[in-house]
């Protein structure tokens, strides 16, 4: 059999439209289903006047096909297109439909209970189908969303047909007298509603056709064989183990909310409206559950969502066994333990067929519904076992329903502990990220490849860079790390849960070796280019092993930018990292992917071109539509010069802090303060910015101490004469702040490599936000573009040069 691995794409327009018509082909398919199946359990009720005898029946002609055809669907799944058996599945409903409208005209009550098998194993072989085909419509990344929605709507479906048959076989039977009438009217509607069902299941997009060995009579009995093949890959062992216990728990909370009407009621009049409103509770809260899921996972599979919700169904396990019996709380815990429950099963079955062999997937799948019947049957065993020994024992409290709900939190507390122990990295991703996202707005712009290695090469701010990383990423993300730092507890454990890429530098050519073989993998490996974090808040230089790890791996290399950290307690914002006091709760990050680049070109210069183009995309999501003054200034707010929340120094009279707007709104945003002067005391503040008159009066000046001159003057780029003040050359062109010098930030730690805020002879670094196109800086702070003047250039660091003072540092 084929088990190669698929080819991931995004789905088109006309294969979501074919999901959608296979959703509501299913819905209207489980509605009709469930609603002629409880028409005829209270047909079978009245004829033979014990409808409990009749329950039990029922409810094993419809566990029964899933076990003994689980083989035969899932080879009839995996030889014909998926749509393919749903069409004739949709055929076969409205046929068998027809033949129970005959059997109850015909008052053949036999001839009834076949056309009931035969529902439920119509319902048996479309399973692996209608699962199956999920993922061939909509691809991996959507998988999660797309089993969340078909859930959802199938269980609203089978608790509507369910609870209407029930109430609509009730109210004509109680005005007429006749179960054959009750049930008859009814049957023909669904009967007709089963010939939409066929319409829709025409409006699925073609699947491809399967590769199943042929049909031979020993198929039919390999039940065994089938079990062993889903056991086989660990992976898929335990997600089917975990989808089983699903079943088993959703099992015996529907069988114990039973046994407590029954006990409500003593199994009167009233016992099946109050089991009806604890299915309803249970099953709303379920399809809940189910439709919040998928959101959870609209974006791609996370597994950590499951040992979350396992921890909130045994907490709501426990306050259910905790609350009366009768009352709204009841019911709403019910509610909020399927909810849960639902949460905990959507991942795990989105996992499975994700993970399921394209040409194997129908057998698989049959293979976990078979496994599912069997948790099932073990549960409905261990409560007959507890009802026999409750009536045997004389009904001791030990084994009264409380105990019962209190074993089902227990085994629900160590499955969740086993599950963190498989997936603790999933946990910790999940619980880091909805911490992250609680302090942090973060959206990404820009595309990115939906399948294949890819080498991320973003620049490097914060600590928590990873975290912004992850988030905004469509795909989970490697990283990689010097093996030197695992030596530090925490960062260990990090690179244990995050799958971590560790490298060394003592053994060069082995790092690159790891690093591509991810890629070939198929991984997202992410590279921090500047090799240390930024203090300056710019681009440092960029390493250059990254080129040869993308042209080994040949994979794309993404440049990327995250905007908006700069300022948080995990940048060197101020000088320091970690020990100060956030400004804000809530910040606004933007990651931008730029286009990806052809790994037989990318070289160091193309990447941080890339990656200043990424920083302008960042920055205009980030501006959302405000001026260009307001994104001027948030770029000022993102580098190491004037600093938020400081005041700083200009002279009255100098016109140049009034021509450039971006001050003003970096002040209203930002908290600093602007001081005028009438001459320069770095006594009084220790930080000034000018122009030509500034410069001056500085150089005028007779104190012997300095401060910072940020100089915007037409001579920035010449030394101050007065060596106290540390100079830094700045440049605006036509009011815009494009470039600025800032002094050189202290190390952070012994061993912190040197950074430079400046360069001799430059008028400062580029700031974050612009990229520059030929002789053209572009960005959100200058929408129209601006060609850089006469004679300046921009060198391979980002620092903007006049051609006239420093030619020979320029490109």
């Amino acid at each position: 059999m084929d088990d190669a691995p698929e080819v991931e794409k995004e789905p088109t327009r006309r294969e979501w439209a074919g999901y959608w018509c296979a959703m509501v082909q299913q819905t209207q398919n489980a509605f009709n289903d469930k609603a002629a199946q409880f028409l005829l359990i209270p047909l079978g009720g009245w004829l033979a006047g014990k409808a409990s005898v009749v329950d039990q029946i029922a409810g094993l002609m419809i566990t029964l096909p899933y076990i003994l055809f689980a083989p035969l669907a899932g080879w009839l799944s995996d030889r014909f297109p998926k749509r393919t058996v749903m069409i004739g599945s949709a055929v076969a409903q409205a046929l068998i439909l027809a033949g129970l409208c005959a059997a109850i005209l015909m008052k053949n009550l036999p001839l009834a209970m076949v056309g009931f098998f035969a529902l439920a194993t119509q319902s048996a072989f479309i399973s692996p189908a209608k699962i199956g085909i999920i993922k061939e419509l909509v691809g991996s990344r959507n998988l999660g969303f797309a089993s969340g929605i078909q859930q959802m709507t199938a269980m609203l479906a089978i608790l509507t047909g369910q609870i209407a048959a029930g109430i609509i076989f009730s109210n004509r039977l109680e005005a007429s007298g006749d179960g054959w009438q009750s049930a008859l009217g009814p049957l023909l509607v669904i009967t007709a509603l089963s010939v939409p069902a066929i319409l829709l299941s025409l409006g699925i997009s073609r699947t491809p056709r399967g590769i199943a060995e042929p049909l031979t009579p020993s198929l039919a009995i390999r039940h065994v064989h089938q079990l062993g093949d889903l056991w086989r890959d660990p992976v898929i062992r335990r997600t089917s183990w975990g989808v089983a216990f699903f079943w088993a728990f959703a099992g015996f909370i529907n069988l114990w909310s039973i046994g407590v009407a029954k006990e409500l009621t003593g199994g009167g009049v009233e016992f099946g409206r109050v089991s009806s409103k604890f299915m309803a509770a249970a099953s709303l809260g379920m399809a809940g559950g189910f439709g919040f899921a998928s959101l959870l996972l609209k974006r791609r599979i996370e597994l950590g969502w499951v040992p979350l919700a396992g921890i909130a169904m045994t907490i709501s396990s426990l306050v259910l066994a905790l609350v009366p019996f009768s009352g709204d709380a009841f019911l709403i815990m019910l509610a909020v333990t399927a909810f849960f429950a639902a949460i905990f099963l959507t991942p795990l079955n989105a996992y499975l067929q994700d993970r399921c062999p394209a040409g194997r997937r129908g057998e698989i799948l049959a293979a976990a519904n078979l496994q599912d019947c069997l948790a099932g049957a073990i549960v409905v065993t261990i409560m007959l076992g507890f009802s026999f020994a409750r009536q045997w024992l004389g009904d001791p409290w030990w084994l009264g329903l409380h105990i019962q709900l209190l074993l089902a939190a227990v085994a629900c507390g160590a499955i969740t502990i086993f599950i963190v122990r498989l997936i603790p990295a999933e946990l910790v991703r999940v619980v880091g990220l909805a911490i992250i996202r609680t302090i942090y707005r973060i959206r990404s712009t820009g595309t990115f490849p939906e399948k294949g290695g890819v080498l991320l090469l973003p620049n490097h701010i914060t600590w928590a860079d990873a975290f912004f990383l992850t988030a905004a990423c469509p795909r989970p993300v490697r990283f990689v790390m010097e093996a030197g730092f695992t030596g530090n507890t925490a960062v260990r454990i990090f690179s244990q849960l995050f799958d971590t890429v560790p490298i060394s530098s003592a053994k060069p050519r082995e790092a690159l070796r790891a690093s591509a073989d991810a890629l070939k993998a198929g991984h997202v490996v992410c590279i921090f280019p500047e090799g240390q974090l930024t203090r300056t808040g710019t681009l440092q230089e960029l390493k250059r092993g990254f080129e040869i790890i993308a042209r080994q791996a040949n994979c794309p290399l993404v440049p990327t930018w995250t905007d908006g950290a700069w300022g948080s307690i995990f940048s060197f914002e101020g000088n320091r990292f970690f020990t100060k006091f956030p400004r804000r709760l809530r910040r606004d990050i933007s990651v931008a992917f730029a286009p990806a680049l052809d790994p037989a070109t990318a070289d160091v210069d193309a990447i941080r071109h890339g990656m200043q183009e990424a920083s302008a995309m960042a920055l205009a999501s980030r501006a959302d539509g405000e001026s260009p003054a307001h994104a001027n200034a948030l770029q000022l707010a993102h580098v190491n010069a004037l600093q938020r929340g400081a005041d700083y120094g200009v002279i009255e009279g100098d016109p140049l802090p009034a021509s450039l707007p971006a001050l003003s709104i970096f002040e209203e945003k930002f908290g600093a303060i602007r001081r005028v002067a009438f001459y320069p005391d770095p006594s009084s503040e220790s930080h000034w910015l000018g122009g030509d008159s500034l410069r001056e009066k500085i150089e005028a000046s007779q104190i012997l101490s300095g401060g910072v001159f940020f100089d915007f003057s037409d001579r920035a780029d010449e030394p101050l004469a007065h060596s106290a003040w540390q100079h830094c050359p700045c440049l605006a062109i036509g009011g815009v702040i494009v470039a600025m010098s800032m002094p050189d930030p202290p190390k952070a730690y012994p061993g912190s490599k040197e950074q430079k805020g400046s360069k001799p002879g430059s008028r400062g670094i580029l700031l974050p936000g612009f990229h520059l196109d030929g002789d053209t800086l572009r960005g959100p702070a200058i929408p129209d573009g601006l060609p850089l003047p006469e004679g300046f250039v921009v060198d391979e660091e980002g620092f903007v040069f006049l051609k006239r003072s420093t030619a020979e540092e320029t490109v």
